[in-house]
């Protein structure tokens, strides 16, 4: 099984009062790896600049990036300042937008996590015809810059419905910058198959019209960086894998938890396949069905 990721490749500068590290990162990074682990084929669509280093470090963790993705621009990094259970981005550079040229794959799934509009509706929109199942975060579309470069998320119009998805994966403020709703009634807005939304340390689901709930125990963490990004690879190779819902939300939310648990930072912090799956198999007896 093959699954492309769709993203700039950034290089995150990570300071927090136990942390101060320089970093690759990003969906291609964080969901490549984490699709690597369970044993599946990755493919990366996205753009670095000459100025990328890391290259070498990725082929031999199996990431391979071609050539053709390395533009003009420089790569794409990010300043995030961690206090606590809040982060702060800063955007420091800019990488090209992946376009529609970059688009000429055949995997049996894709994950789109554009981080900072690189990638536009059209190209999502062909893209996920060229796959049979596709998995969008929307980070990117509803993230803003200000002129200090500094990062927040403000609200956005999207048509899903011409993207051609078959899941999305929010968080409580992405929800509602797409919907104007924080409550769970903002799953409803969104016109896919399967909704996720992440809320602490909770995760909802709304598959085929009927909402589960996965609760977790709190981790205290140096780095949460690319937690949502390890649940959209896990999610996205179970259900590609089994077409079971509930299993692929114990998987990916199991495999965050165990991220976290890692206790590491940037994409040390991957899990391995057996401790994903131990903690998923626990999950998948305590998943709970809402009535709504």
């Amino acid at each position: 099984m093959k699954i492309a990721v769709v993203s700039h490749t950034p290089i995150d500068h990570i300071q927090s009062n136990r942390i101060n590290t320089t970093t690759i990162g990003g969906p291609t990074c964080y969901s490549g790896l984490t699709i690597k682990s369970l044993s599946h084929d990755v493919s990366l669509i996205t753009k670095i600049g000459t100025d990328f280093e890391y290259k070498d470090v990725l082929s031999k963790k199996g990431l391979i990036i071609d050539d053709n993705c390395i533009s003009d621009k420089p790569t794409t990094r990010f300043k995030i300042i961690i206090d606590g259970s809040k982060r702060k981005l800063f955007l420091l550079a800019r990488c090209a937008d992946i376009t529609v040229d970059d688009a000429d794959f055949d995997t049996d799934a894709c994950i789109i996590s554009p981080i900072i509009n690189e990638v536009s509706s059209d190209v999502i929109s062909k893209m996920s015809k060229r796959t049979n199942f596709t998995f969008i975060d929307p980070q990117g579309f509803v993230r803003k810059v200000r002129d200090d470069g500094s990062c927040y998320i403000d609200k956005t119009t999207v048509d899903f419905s011409k993207l051609n998805a078959d899941a999305i994966k929010v968080d409580r403020e992405e929800a509602f910058a797409l919907t104007g709703l924080r409550s769970t009634d903002a799953l409803y807005k969104l016109p896919v198959k399967t909704a996720i939304m992440t809320i602490s340390n909770r995760t909802l689901m709304l598959h085929n019209q009927r909402l589960y709930e996965i609760a977790t125990d709190a981790v205290s963490v140096k780095d949460s960086t690319g937690a949502g990004d390890i649940l959209a690879g896990a999610f996205t190779s179970a259900f590609v894998q089994t077409s079971d819902a509930q299993w692929a939300l114990c998987y990916g939310v199991a495999a965050a938890v165990a991220s976290l648990k890692t206790n590491r930072v940037g994409i040390e912090k991957i899990p391995c396949r057996k401790d994903v799956e131990e903690h998923a198999s626990k999950l998948h007896n305590g998943i709970r069905t809402l009535t709504v």
